[in-house]
């Protein structure tokens, strides 16, 4: 049942209509065995009862031949015609012997010939059957009682009949000169087996219905005229284990077989009806049983591929549409299904609509919100990187303007000038062209950044450059540098009480592919481990928050150091950004990673047109 279950619906249905069909044909045969079954029985009964009123009657013919011989045999006038030697007398005597014959033998169907062989020489027969007789004779003077021959042909009326002969000695009574009791001849009956034995059988029988006559040497009557058959019909005959009921074949034909002796004549008759005769209207209304069921699917097909039609149809475009939406399809989601057929379909069709109209509805709504969200992410974005960047500015503007004043209070020299120039090549740097560079224009600005540095500290530090021409040809954000440089003269170097050294590199990584490293070295007094671990922990922070633009750090660091990390993260992704190390007493590294392709996402343009603003 559970693979039955796991079938296609139209499977199923056929399989169930194949079985129906199937137990049809089942109990058609059934009841048709079972009906042949009958019939055959009662076949044999009415046969048991034919054979036994033919052992009747051929009972009545066998004594009434056998009362015939005996009133002959003991008649006087017969004693002495067959002890009569005069041929003369003879003659005149068998015209009396025509008289008695003739009476006994009318009314008598069957009886051919009466003969009458005396031992004296004397012979005497109705219609000619003393030879026919005499071929017997053997037989018959070695009998002890009643004599029977086998089937003879006997010719009577120019025609060959099948004959059998009843004959009997004769003994003397007391008759002059005989001794009584002594054999003086026999009497002979020839019968006529067909006219006498099978003639009112015939008239009474059914059709279809066989009687054989097996005489005792195996002779088959009537001829059957194949070999096969008597072959047959003898064997079963003969066979003294045999069962008197049984089916069997007779000459490759099956049938319904009885077999009964005739000790009378010695011989069996043999019933035989064959199964085709016996079944044919049988089998015709099996035939027609079929051809009625036959007709009755045939009739009952177009309504029932009309209802599988309406039940299958709409279940397969609803598997259709269902597939559809579950490939990607999103289209079918607004489309309305239609499903004919019934009514349970339509409703179902009807839920399915409506559901996907419900559907549909979330979606847009869905839709709509999620547009919301990344419209107020993009411009929280936004906002935020403006943000950090304009804390840079006036951070940095602070710082400059505190250093050219002392300076100017202490030398009026030319190198005010040269200050004031850097810090106008800064103010133009930042506020002019895109929001990308090359990183060689960055790198200028930082210079001119650390130019102003080294007259405000006389010379306590000193700077080392270090970039390759690829990385030099790389796109960065502007003012990405400053505040990291800014972090390290002002964190580290500036309270170191000997001289430092700042060195800033950068190139293309091998690890990455097109990613741009940068490095910010400095020797100064580094960072204890607490409070390394704390800018560590919020570097590595995701930047959701404006609140969280470095004012929660130490005031040991610096205000732009996670500022520049965000923007980096918000621009490139979590993948980019900053790396801090430092160690207490031995210096400060950051790390700066970013991609090196020449247009970045998000950007007002590529680098070269900004370069050449």
């Amino acid at each position: 049942m559970t693979l039955l279950k796991k079938l296609r619906i139209k499977t199923q249905i056929m399989i169930a209509v194949g079985g129906m069909l199937v137990i049809m044909l089942i109990i058609i045969y059934s009841l048709y065995a079972q009906t042949s079954r009958i019939v055959i029985h009662n076949n044999n009964q009415y046969s048991e009862e034919t054979i036994r009123k033919f052992q009747v009657s051929l009972s009545q013919k066998t004594d009434e031949i056998a009362q015939i011989m005996l009133n002959l045999g003991f008649d006087p006038f017969v004693q002495k015609f067959l002890v009569q030697h005069d041929p003369s007398l003879s003659y005149e005597m068998t015209k009396e012997l025509d008289r008695k014959i003739i009476s006994l033998k009318a009314g008598r169907k069957g009886i051919e010939d009466i003969v009458l062989i005396g031992a004296s020489g004397t012979k005497y027969s109705l219609n000619g059957g003393i030879s026919y007789v005499q071929r017997l004779e053997a037989g018959i003077l070695g009998s002890k009682s009643s004599f029977v021959s086998g089937l003879e042909k006997f010719s009577y009326s120019s025609s060959l009949q099948n004959s059998m002969v009843f004959a009997q000695n004769i003994y003397a009574i007391d008759i002059g000169g005989v001794a009584g009791g002594s054999r003086i001849g026999y009497i002979a009956v020839i019968a006529n087996v067909d006219a006498m034995f099978f003639d009112a059988d015939k008239t009474n029988a059914e059709p279809g219905v066989g009687f054989f006559l097996i005489d005792r040497y195996g002779k088959v009557f009537p001829d059957t005229h194949s070999p096969d058959i008597a072959r047959s019909i003898r064997a079963m005959s003969s066979d003294p284990d045999g069962e008197r009921k049984r089916t069997d074949y007779v000459g490759g034909v099956k049938g319904a077989i009885q077999i009964q002796k005739l000790d009378p004549i010695q011989a069996s008759v043999l019933s035989f009806v064959p199964e085709e005769a016996l079944l044919a209207e049988l089998s015709a209304v099996r035939t027609r049983s079929i051809l009625i069921v036959v007709l009755a699917l045939a009739l009952m097909a177009i309504p029932f591929a009309v209802i599988i039609n309406n039940i299958l149809q709409p279940i397969q475009i609803l598997v259709k549409f269902i597939n559809g939406i579950k490939s990607g399809r999103i289209k079918d989601l607004k489309m309305t299904l239609q499903l004919e057929g019934n009514v349970e379909m339509e409703v179902v069709a009807e839920k399915l609509n409506g559901m996907l109209g419900e559907i549909d509805a979330l979606t847009h709504k869905l839709v709509e919100t999620t547009t919301h969200l990344l419209e107020a992410e993009i411009e929280k974005e936004k906002a935020a990187s403006a943000y950090l960047r304009s804390q840079i500015n006036p951070h940095f503007l602070y710082n400059t303007l505190e250093s050219i004043k002392g300076v100017a209070l202490e030398v009026e020299a030319p190198q005010i000038v040269d200050m004031t120039k850097a810090l106008g090549k800064l103010f133009h740097y930042s506020i002019k062209g895109s929001g990308y560079v090359t990183l060689d224009q960055e790198l200028n600005a930082v210079k001119s950044y650390v130019f102003l540095q080294l007259i405000r500290f006389e010379g306590r530090f000193d700077v080392r450059y270090d970039f390759t021409e690829e990385a030099l040809r790389a796109p960065v954000m502007k003012m990405i540098l400053q505040p990291l440089v800014e972090n390290a003269i002002f964190h580290g170097l500036e309270p170191k009480t000997t001289k430092g050294l700042l060195t800033i590199s950068g190139r293309v990584a091998g690890d990455r592919a097109s990613t741009l490293v940068i490095r910010i070295e400095d020797d100064g007094i580094g960072v204890e481990a607490d409070l390394l671990r704390d800018i560590q922990n919020r570097l590595r922070e995701e930047p959701s928050s404006l609140s969280q633009g470095g004012h929660n750090l130490s005031r040991n660091d610096s205000i732009g150091l996670q500022n520049v990390n965000n923007r980096l993260r918000l621009t490139y992704g979590s993948g980019y950004g900053l790396t801090f190390e430092s160690e207490a007493g031995s210096g400060t590294r950051i790390t700066l990673k970013m991609p090196g392709d020449i247009r970045q996402p998000g950007g007002n343009g590529d680098v070269q047109r900004a370069a050449s603003g």
